[in-house]
């Protein structure tokens, strides 16, 4: 009996340990659609077949080939596999219910609905989405969703393709499609199951990868090891090479083959590559010859694990080789670049002071704060004497004399490695100088006395290297020496343009008594002979003048300029002139002088420059007279070192130490918005310094000016959105401005002035107020979520009154549309008000203002507009409650009053009478003109008629004072979108006027495309000039379809999933707009910017129902000054019965008014004696004599914005408001 269960144990453990494949499991596989229907069967142009072409691109043949290899493998594993199809006709497009409900029928284990996915015009998506039936996280049958979750990992594997969004997408139909009802396919499902979306199939170059059949097989491959993770059978023991073949240095330009930027798809595919397979010791086991499809794809299957070879090449193309190992049951990718023999580089011609990547809007500070930082003083700094130290992408290149040139890493201060230098030789000094040229080659020159004529092989060199880690080669050698007797070259050099074809500019010094220097220019350029030429002034350029340690450096303010530093002047810039006789003196430009008296220590040298924010800069080291207490100043030399502007405080304020320094030198580089600086100083140390962004302050204004008169003065009133350092109020009569009341720093808030009747003559005057703070030098969130006022459940839209004349100028007003509990307070359904400074202004609390109007639920109210006399224009976007009403702010409790009433509805939301459409469901409104010239605008989701035969277009309601609710057709269609290629789908959509009689549409899109674009500019004939789906990477998304336009026309704001977009805008001579990206606001409010808006002092606002929070961020503006006109009714009346100073009667003119470029000043009867012109924070920006009783003032190098101008005459002074346009 022992015996026999000793065998039985053993026939147990020899079955367990037997292979595990799918016996008894049956899963089911629907290849999706079917047959060469055009209209069903997802057919894509490529570039070798045109639509129709059966040989080309068809999802329904794309899922049959990969349902049809993984059946075969799933069968060779005893699965037991159903199939919707094996066939592709006409005739195999089953009904979806009917493939449901046959694997219901056969009771399968699973479910696998295969298909690739389509926007319909794709140029830039491509993700993998799986789709069950249910809610996300709620799936209907509940394996449906595990099954997905292990599928994942296996089908986002694939490493060919270029994914745009690589988070886990798994979700449930319901949810995904916002319905109760999901895919056909899954619904009537009662096993367990999922749908693929594999990629996009009209991503185009996907498309072309699935026209190779072994492509698609790879995706069958990761189905079936899916299965085999799920089922938990035996992975397959072989695995798989795949890879692709295409060229590193051509890109693909074809309209049918649109890439994703900056991805390898943007590379040509390498048509007819030959890829052989070997084993490790390079025996042939295999060749794969690449199709002619625009792929590159190749593929080897069922290979044993271990390493193995790949050899590829093609006609034209440098061949390539490649080692990688293979492991069981997965992929391994080779992805082989080959460069075009034929194709010719271009030449790098980088500037020498090339811009920095950042965003086109930042803007040069005129004053820089940077964060404290301890000094350092690092092992080598003290070690051997520096030479020269080049700070170059986070390294530093210390020259010592030894020689040697040892590189740090600039953060850490680690060594990283020593520089070879073998093969240079010749001179006094091997290494003397070192230098980059523009396309990032370091350069090194020696030091040596050169005769004339030289009879000891000696020569002025110039080395140079190709990377760190290789030995230098020689650039060029010469015997060129400015025709000394005895010339001695190379105490310093610098380097202009790339290494290919650069300019070097040398000093030679004589060995005589006077120690005169000639400066020497040479041409280099690959392949020529060296250019050379030498300019002198024997009296000025000596050493007892310039010093010995002299210094060049190449200027950033013209060309062939460079900068002389040393210890004995400050810098000074000369252009070497290639056009004078040689010994023609240097044409001098300029030395060093700033603008405020600030001034660098004479024996300070080791300058340096950058380019930032479009102006050039400039960093150098100050120190005392002794050389002890080295520190950095940064100064704006944009219009040249002769008019150096300081921008920031001494770095550290006491200097690195109380050593006298042998050595100095600053650098700085660009990070964004920010600026580090370093500073080193041998026997002293060195510290590295950021700037720090300023205090949350707000693009400053003041808001709704008011007056009230006292029996003895007038008590000025306004808002003010952020803490002022200083406010002036300006009286006017006309243009000329009778008193300025300085009213100091104001905090935030409502403020009051009072101005004594006595101090003003009789009339009738106007007034204004100007608030200036601290500048802001990026975007800067200045709102605070923990704010009740700032919260809603459920936005929708923002807007901000920027009318001026407008009793509540400044006032923000949202809607919620769906009240809720929000952290800090229950909304209601209805309109919220703000004034200027963020605040409960009318005291409302958490209670909306309704309206007395029913909304109804999500959508209901939607966005809003404010007019230009102050009324509040309010949508509704829901099919029940479609329409607009007016809220009056003056009496917001009171019942909002409809633009629309007495109509018929339809379920749609579209809205009639007597069988006239007069509107539909209205996502947004804009509205122009005041009183009887009032004009509605709105974007209407249904309105339909003979001309407007699609819907999702902008009308015009001329409804003047709206007597009555408008009850008949729109005054005019401003777009239609049936003759504009019915771009308008989505429908959730915001206008905007751009100013000159166009509109600005855009709309709810998770990808830009032009068929369906984000963002559309409608010219005044209503036809599309500007489509953003064109360039998809501009916008790239706008996620609820928030945008916003300035009042000026030049901005524009759009949402972005959780990023605000800032452009600048510009129009061509023909009137197209184009824009220009300058900000990127990131993370913004979630991924849903329902609404945005802009005040008239540039902050923008943002709402948005992801965080339930209303955000709003200042922009940069390097003088943060604003002045708001009180409008025409708070004018102040000053009339004869009060006692009051006599009016000054007023003889000089000036115009005109607002000018761009000169104005005229004339008196009637006085000589003009002197004009002053002044900015709003009182700097004098001109000044002049004048004489007789007319003169032109030229405006010319002023920026836009307010001028004060005084003019003196013989009897009085005289100030005036100038607008510079």
């Amino acid at each position: 009996m022992k015996k026999i269960i000793s065998f039985f144990f053993v026939l147990m453990l020899i079955f367990s340990a037997k292979a595990v494949d799918f016996t008894g499991i049956k899963i089911y596989i629907n290849p999706g659609h079917g047959g060469y229907n055009g209209a069903n069967d997802r057919n894509v142009q490529t570039i070798p077949f045109a639509l129709g072409d059966t040989l080309g691109f068809w999802e329904s043949a794309s899922n049959l080939t990969k349902g049809l290899a993984l059946r075969d493998l799933l069968q060779a594993a005893n699965a037991t596999v159903y199939m919707s199809r094996t066939q592709n006709r006409e005739e195999d497009d089953r009904a979806l219910s009917e493939i449901a409900e046959e694997a219901n029928a056969n009771n399968v284990d699973a479910f696998l609905s295969i298909h690739s996915n389509a926007l319909g015009t794709n140029t830039g998506t491509n993700y993998l989405l799986l789709l069950y039936h249910g809610y996300d996280n709620q799936p209907t049958v509940a394996a449906s969703l595990p099954m997905a979750q292990a599928a994942w990992p296996r089908l986002s594997s694939n490493q060919l393709t270029v994914w745009t969004n690589t988070s886990t997408n798994i979700r449930g139909d319901f949810s995904f499609y916002g319905n109760t009802s999901g895919l056909g396919v899954l619904r009537p499902l009662t096993v367990p199951g999922f749908l693929s979306e594999g990629s996009f199939h009209d991503y185009l170059p996907e498309t072309h990868r699935l026209l190779n059949k072994d492509y698609r097989k790879l995706e069958s491959n990761n189905f079936y090891r899916y299965f085999c993770d799920y089922f938990q059978a035996n992975l397959p023991s072989t695995g798989i090479i795949a890879g692709f073949a295409k060229s590193s240095n051509e890109k693909m330009n074809n309209p049918l083959y649109i890439y994703k930027a900056f991805t390898h798809d943007e590379k040509v595919p390498i048509n007819g590559a030959k890829v052989k397979l070997m084993n490790q010791n390079g025996d042939s086991l295999n060749v794969y010859y690449v199709d002619t499809l625009y792929n590159g794809i190749f593929a080897f299957y069922n290979l044993a694990p271990g390493t193995y070879k790949l050899h590829l090449e093609a006609k034209d193309y440098q061949p390539k080789d490649t080692t990688v190992t293979v492991t069981a049951a997965s992929t391994t990718y080779a992805k082989m670049f080959l460069p075009n023999l034929n194709v010719v580089i271009p030449k790098d011609t980088t500037p020498d002071y090339p811009d920095p990547i950042q965003e086109a809007g930042v803007l040069p500070m005129k004053h820089y704060n940077f964060g404290d930082q301890e000094v350092v003083v690092p092992e080598w700094l003290n070690q051997q004497p520096i030479k020269k130290v080049l700070y170059r992408d986070e390294k530093l290149y210390v020259l010592t004399t030894e020689p040697k040139i040892t590189i740090y890493n600039a953060q850490s201060l680690a060594k990283i490695r020593e520089m070879d230098l073998s093969g240079i030789e010749g001179g006094v000094n091997l290494v003397s100088d070192i230098a980059f040229t523009s396309d990032g080659y370091l350069l090194a020159c020696n030091k040596d006395t050169i005769s004339l004529p030289e009879n000891k092989g000696r020569y002025f060199k110039v080395y140079t290297w190709d990377n760190d880690s290789v030995a230098p080669s020689l650039l060029f050698k010469t015997q060129q020496q400015a025709n000394w007797s005895n010339g001695i070259m190379g105490e310093t050099f610098a380097v202009s343009g790339p290494r290919w074809k650069c300019t070097i500019y040398v000093p030679s010094v004589t060995t005589g008594s006077s120690k005169a220097i000639r400066i020497v220019g040479y041409l280099y350029e690959e392949g020529n002979a060296l250019g050379y030429k030498y300019m002198l002034d024997a009296a000025n350029y000596t050493e007892a003048l310039w010093g010995k340690n002299i210094k060049f450096h190449i200027s950033p303010t013209g060309k062939s300029h460079f900068i002389l530093d040393s210890e004995k002047v400050l810098p000074v810039e000369y252009q070497f002139d290639w056009n004078a006789a040689d010994r023609s003196p240097l044409i001098k430009k300029g030395e060093f002088s700033e603008q405020n008296g600030f001034n660098l220590a004479v024996c300070a040298s080791g300058i340096h420059f950058f380019r930032h924010a479009q102006h050039t800069f400039m960093v150098s080291p100050t120190c005392d007279a002794d050389t002890t207490k080295v520190g950095a100043v940064l100064f704006d030399v944009t219009n040249g070192i002769q008019q150096s502007l300081k921008v920031s405080e001494k770095l550290p304020a006491n200097g690195l130490g109380t050593a006298k320094a042998s050595y100095m030198v600053a650098a700085a580089k660009v990070s964004g918005y920010d600026l580090d600086v370093m500073v080193l100083a041998q026997n002293e140390g060195m510290a590295r310094f950021r700037t720090v962004a300023g205090p949350a302050v707000a693009n400053i204004y003041a808001s709704e000016l008011k007056v009230e008169k006292t029996e003895t003065d007038f008590i000025l009133k306004f808002t003010l959105n952020e803490n002022a350092t200083s406010v002036k109020i300006d009286i006017l009569d006309g243009e000329n401005i009778i008193k300025t009341i300085d009213a100091g720093a104001l905090n935030k808030g409502v403020q009051s002035v009072p101005v004594p009747l006595t101090e003003l003559p009789t009339g009738s005057f106007t007034w204004s107020v100007t608030a200036s703070t601290e500048a802001v030098d990026r975007p800067v969130k200045i709102s605070d979520d923990s704010r009740p006022e700032l919260q809603f459940y459920s936005p929708r839209g923002v807007a901000v009154d920027n009318n001026f004349e407008s009793p509540f100028f400044g006032r923000v007003y949202a809607t919620e549309t769906v009240g809720g509990n929000t952290t800090n307070r229950t909304t209601q359904d209805g309109v919220y008000i703000l004034n200027a400074a963020l605040e409960d202004v009318t005291q409302q609390g958490a209670h909306s203002y309704a309206g007395s109007v029913s909304w109804a639920g999500s959508s209901s109210p939607m966005r809003l507009a404010v007019a230009e006399d102050g009324k509040v224009y309010v949508t509704d976007w829901s099919d029940a409650h479609p329409g607009v009403w007016i809220m009056d702010p003056a009496a917001p409790s009171a019942p909002f009053v409809p633009v629309f009433s007495g109509l018929t509805k339809a379920t749609s939301g579209l809205s009639s009478i007597n069988g006239v459409n007069v509107h539909g469901s209205i996502s947004h409104c804009w509205v122009l003109g005041k009183g009887e010239d009032t004009r509605l605008y709105t974007f209407d989701e249904d309105y339909v008629d003979a001309v407007a035969t699609s819907a999702g277009n902008v009308l015009q309601y001329n409804i003047g004072t709206l007597a009555t609710s408008w009850q008949q057709a729109p005054s005019a269609i401003v777009y239609n979108d049936a003759l504009n290629g019915n771009l308008q789908q989505n429908y959730n959509s915001c206008i905007a006027p751009d100013g000159r009689g166009g509109w600005w549409i855009s709309q709810y899109r998770s990808a830009d495309a032009a068929n369906i674009p984000s963002l559309i500019h409608v010219n005044m004939d209503g036809l599309v000039d500007f489509n953003s789906g064109k360039t998809p990477t501009l916008i790239e998304n706008s996620y609820t379809g928030g945008m916003a336009v300035t009042v000026d026309g030049k901005t524009l704001a759009m949402g972005c999933n959780n990023e605000v977009k800032i452009f600048s805008v510009t129009f061509s001579e023909d009137g197209i707009p184009s824009l220009t990206r300058l900000y990127s606001i990131k993370p913004a409010m979630g991924t849903n910017t329902a609404g945005l808006a802009f005040d008239r002092a540039g902050n923008v606002y943002v709402i948005s129902n992801s965080t339930e929070r209303l955000g709003v961020w200042s922009l940069p503006k390097i003088e943060n000054v604003f002045t708001t006109p009180a409008p025409a009714s708070e004018k102040l009346d000053v009339i004869s019965e009060v006692p009051q100073l006599e009016k000054e009667k007023t003889e000089i003119l000036l115009y005109p008014n607002p000018a761009t470029d000169h104005v005229v000043i004339s008196s009637k009867t006085a000589n003009l004696k002197t004009i002053a012109v002044y900015d709003t924070k009182g700097r004098l920006i001109r000044a002049m004599n004048a004489a007789g009783n007319q003169m032109n003032l030229s405006l010319e190098g002023m920026t836009p914005g307010l001028y004060i101008v005084q003019v003196q005459t013989d009897e009085r002074l005289n100030s005036f408001r100038l607008i510079k346009l």
